[in-house]
């Protein structure tokens, strides 16, 4: 292995540790990287002076002689970057399925010993530096370590660094060919004479109202709410329906609300109980023994469903036809797990065969360069999806920002979906990585 690879290999250990003391029993001195019978060790004290001074000694320049001076930058402002998170939040979220699973990947890389998986020191480390005064950092994390030598696998570390490098590889050259393949002749066919008139980024000019509604969903004994947005109009009102990601809530995405109910249109932002920033909390909190439940890839889409049936009982009842909203041609709007719910909505079938067969081989096990898929293998535990009708026909448009879905649905699960869906993507997301989440 040449220098370069072992210093790209320090940068990917150091990235995957710092985004995450009682009395010290044992602390690390020297991180020790092992590539077959190649050994080569980094005191920890030359690592607190780089973090301190930029100053790579001469135990360093071995793997960062190549490195230029914009990357030592970066590398220094990752040694310093600090977390202000408790001890009992570190050791719920690596106590649960989701956290085991990162530190089961990690561990094989760290380790306390070179024959001794690192899962349990990592997250004794992890832990006992959680709650210092400076934060939780790379350096926290490393003195509390509850072993004198840290050993780095490099065989594993190399090969998720080469399988992170073929990722971003292939990744840029599907961004530059989907580039090469937009046809921007297509835009003489829009009428520019209407579009020039608007600058979209600017708010529209409706005036309108904002209201909580409250749901109750009797036969699924489930009590939701929804954020509702209604533009002063005397026509039919156009309508959107916006579902949060994991973790997200009506307030994630008020600002996208107000902005589109200034162009005229009814919005819905909606707040999934089961997997919203109140049900995470409580997970924090030791409330839930689980971030999310399996049943929530079910719920989530019946909970929007049953918005619109009981809004349109609500509009029929009460406002004269040209003033209601246009429940029969709605739009939505999903990131993240709200994505899922979107395309679930419009069309999408989960792939249950396929999601057993990948997640029970283990395959997800070997795949920590994506995160979603720790998320889609919780789907495994629903019963026969077949009996859930998911779908709602009122939904005639689909606007999904990083969606996960290469396992829930899959090429077979997608082809399903028959109408109009655009995909955003992150090039540099690492939870739902751009080219197997949404490009493929």
């Amino acid at each position: 292995m040449n220098r370069l690879s072992f210093s790209y290999l320090l940068v990917l250990i150091l990235s995957s540790v710092w985004g995450w003391r009682s009395p010290i029993v044992e602390a690390a001195e020297k991180i020790s990287f092992r590539y077959g019978m190649v050994e080569f060790a980094v005191p920890v004290a030359s690592l607190e002076n780089f973090a301190t001074t930029g100053e790579v000694d001469r135990y360093l320049d071995i793997y960062l002689d190549s490195a230029t001076p914009k990357e030592l930058a970066k590398l220094q402002e990752l040694a310093n970057y600090s977390l202000e998170v408790d001890r009992v939040t570190v050791y719920r979220f690596f106590n649960s399925a989701l956290g085991q699973k990162i530190l089961q990947n990690l561990g094989a890389i760290i380790q306390p010993s070179p024959t001794k998986a690192g899962l349990h020191a990592l997250r004794s480390s992890l832990i006992r530096a959680a709650g210092e005064k400076e934060g939780l950092n790379l350096l926290n994390v490393v003195r509390n370590y509850p072993a004198q030598t840290i050993y780095i696998n490099g065989k594993n570390g190399l090969k998720l660094a080469n399988t992170f490098g073929k990722l971003q590889k292939r990744t840029k050259k599907a961004i530059a060919i989907i580039k090469q393949q937009a046809d921007l002749s297509s835009m003489d066919e829009l009428d520019l004479d209407f579009t020039q008139k608007l600058d979209l980024r600017q708010p529209g000019i409706f005036t309108s109202s904002k209201e909580v509604i409250l749901f109750n969903d009797r036969r699924r004994q489930r009590s939701f709410s929804a954020n509702f947005y209604r533009p002063q109009l005397q026509t039919q009102i156009p309508t959107v329906v916006i579902s949060p990601g994991l973790g997200g809530d009506s307030r994630s995405f008020d600002y996208l609300a107000q902005h589109l109910v200034s162009y005229g249109f009814a919005v819905i932002v909606v707040n999934h109980p089961g997997s919203d920033r109140q049900k995470v909390d409580n997970f924090f909190k030791g409330i839930d023994r689980r971030i999310v439940e399996a049943q929530e890839f079910i719920d989530r889409p019946q909970d929007i469903s049953y918005i619109l049936d009981r809004l349109q009982q609500q509009e029929a009842a009460n406002l004269a036809p040209r003033h209601r909203l246009n429940l029969r041609r709605v739009g939505i709007i999903g990131h993240s797990f709200g994505a899922y719910t979107a395309l679930a909505l419009a069309g999408g079938k989960i792939n249950i065969q396929g999601l057993q067969r990948s997640c029970k081989q283990h395959r997800v096990a070997n795949n920590s360069l994506n995160l979603s898929l720790l998320l889609q293998c919780l789907a495994v535990e629903l019963p026969d999806t077949s009996k859930h009708n998911l779908s709602d026909s009122r939904i005639k448009a689909t606007f999904v920002l990083n969606p996960m879905n290469s396992l829930l649905f899959g090429q077979k699960g997608l082809s399903k979906i028959k109408t109009p869906v655009a995909f955003i993507s992150g090039g540099k997301d690492l939870v739902t990585p751009p080219l197997s989440e949404q490009i493929i």
